[in-house]
């Protein structure tokens, strides 16, 4: 009898579910995976024909879209579960990356192809252009059209200014607004860290872009919060 009330407990305990503070945890033992490299790929984008995003490889196999939160501030279990489709996994072989995402879709690059290219880490001695733009939008049908323009300016190695300008037309009205804001920055590495006048701090992923043969840091792109912003001047 005994034997059996163990047995059952046993199975109870199993299928409890893991809570989110308990995930954390779980992050936080782990520890960060181990980052094989930073990349960057081509995909086709509106109202552009071709945009880019920025990726990091993991040495364990995994590969992770980077979106607006640094890398050292991702909880990579946690956010396996929220945000699946951004996970995926890759090997190289032969020269050729071969990614496959959470459907199972295998897609390949190569360095050289003009579809994927090496992304890098800021460093002071790669000097920041004076403005960076970003273009985003989407055709919703029925004529409607949306258009978004974000810029931020690196006034100098301290202090920074950003814009953004967005609309929407319809075949019978159009509407814009404007924003601005401003403040010092600093980046380590992979991480913007914006602190706004009005007090707000945002911190966000960062890369540098790559361009020539063989490929070399180019300040002509950057990657910030996930987005491609190229040079504005």
């Amino acid at each position: 009898m005994k034997k059996r009330l163990l047995i059952f407990v046993f199975f109870t305990i199993g299928v409890i579910p893991i809570t989110n503070s308990q995930q954390k945890e779980k992050d936080i033992r782990q520890g960060p995976l181990a980052i094989e490299g930073w990349f960057f790929r081509a995909i086709s984008g509106y109202p552009v024909s071709i945009t880019f995003e920025p990726l990091v490889l993991f040495k364990n196999g995994d590969y992770f879209e980077v979106g607006e939160e640094p890398l050292d501030e991702v909880e990579i279990g946690t956010s396996k579960q929220q945000k699946p489709k951004a996970w995926g996994k890759w090997q190289l072989k032969n020269g050729v990356y071969y990614l496959t995402n959470y459907k199972g879709k295998t897609v390949d690059y190569k360095l050289g192809s003009g579809n994927w290219f090496p992304a890098y880490a800021y460093h002071k001695s790669l000097p920041l252009k004076n403005v960076y733009k970003r273009t985003s939008g989407g055709d919703y049908g029925n004529g409607t059209h949306a258009l978004i323009i974000n810029k931020i300016s690196f006034l100098d190695n301290q202090y920074f200014e950003e814009g953004t300008n967005s609309g929407i037309s319809t075949p019978s009205s159009a509407a814009w607004k404007k924003s601005k804001n401003a403040g010092t920055y600093t980046i380590d590495k992979h991480t913007l860290t914006l602190r706004y006048n009005d007090g707000r701090e945002v911190r966000r992923s960062f890369a540098v872009g790559a361009s020539g043969s063989p490929a070399r840091p180019s300040m002509n792109m950057l990657f910030i919060g996930g987005d491609a912003f190229v040079d504005a001047d």
